[in-house]
């Protein structure tokens, strides 16, 4: 690391994960300790049960905008720490847990050095194929498979527009134009009948949001002229493992909002209750935990929490 970078990251120490890191690179110890970096706070949650915290630190991502301002990291900022570390030279005991999300529909993807990929779509996906939380859901909520087989078709094509979106790089904001919700008659409490019309329109004027935008045209030619294209690409995922095509918070707001009663089957709630089932041992059978255990044997090092 150069030494401007290095001084800057330890000014931001006190609010910066990567200045935190710096820190233990600094400190006498450091050979003791194996960083965890993961996307999120949820994930820092979910994954720190399962680490021994004498020998492993773990942060989630998050970077500085131009106020100095603490923002979320996310992937690329976790791919930015880990190799930062690894290029700092001081240790290589880093690994970074990151979403899968549609990176195994890239041809030719290889993930990046000490870079672990979660088994399914994301994080809340692998928490939801597990057979402890499916049954902890189905002991819950009443008819959770019934409610489950309604709102599959939905979330399978919203996950397989999302895939288009990143393999020909569409440019929409999920998040922001093309919310689960749109599906949803909130005066009615049902799915709309023209759900996939509704969101199909959400999907293109997301994609449409900036005309001016580089590369727009190619966009347009996408969605309006090649729409046999986009026909046959949505019909090629239908029999992908839902899992993997499906996006975990579109899943769970999506059932919160079916099951009606919010209050109790509010997204915090069904979360809390997948995060509560979900045990080490489900996770140790995850190829994610398999990865990091081969990971952690070759390095000669136990990272993990016994139980």
């Amino acid at each position: 690391m150069a030494t401007s970078t290095r001084t800057k990251a330890d000014q931001d120490m006190s609010r910066h994960a990567w200045g935190h890191i710096c820190a233990k690179l600094n400190a006498p110890r450091r050979s003791r300790t194996t960083f965890v970096i993961v996307e999120g706070a949820d994930d820092l949650a979910f994954y720190r049960r399962f680490f021994d915290r004498r020998v492993t630190s773990l942060y989630y991502s998050t970077k500085l905008d131009a106020e100095g301002t603490v923002q979320d990291g996310g992937c690329e900022e976790l791919q930015k720490i880990v190799d930062g570390v690894l290029n700092d030279k001081r240790t290589d005991k880093v690994v970074g847990i990151m979403d899968t999300d549609y990176r195994r529909y890239l041809n030719n993807y290889r993930c990046p050095s000490n870079i672990f990929l979660t088994d399914y779509r994301d994080m809340e996906m692998t928490a939801l194929r597990s057979p402890s939380v499916k049954q902890s859901l189905r002991n819950w909520i009443d008819g959770y498979e019934d409610q489950l087989r309604n709102i599959e078709p939905i979330l399978r094509h919203a996950g397989t527009l999302r895939i288009l979106n990143y393999i020909y790089r569409l440019g929409c904001s999920f998040k922001k134009k093309v919310k689960i919700g749109c599906v949803y008659d909130e005066k009615s409490h049902t799915i709309y009948p023209d759900w996939k019309k509704r969101y199909n329109t959400a999907f293109k004027k997301g994609c449409l949001k900036n005309k001016k935008q580089k590369g727009n045209d190619k966009i347009v030619v996408f969605l309006n002229y090649c729409r046999a294209k986009l026909h046959k690409a949505v019909r090629s995922y239908q029999k992908e493992d839902f899992y993997n095509i499906c996006q975990g918070h579109d899943f769970i707001s999506l059932l919160s909002k079916s099951l009606v009663k919010t209050s109790v089957y509010s997204e915090e709630n069904i979360w809390t209750r997948c995060f509560d089932a979900y045990a080490i041992a489900d996770f140790k059978r995850t190829r994610l935990y398999d990865s990091l255990h081969g990971w952690e044997s070759e390095k000669g090092l136990s990272l993990f929490r016994r139980g």
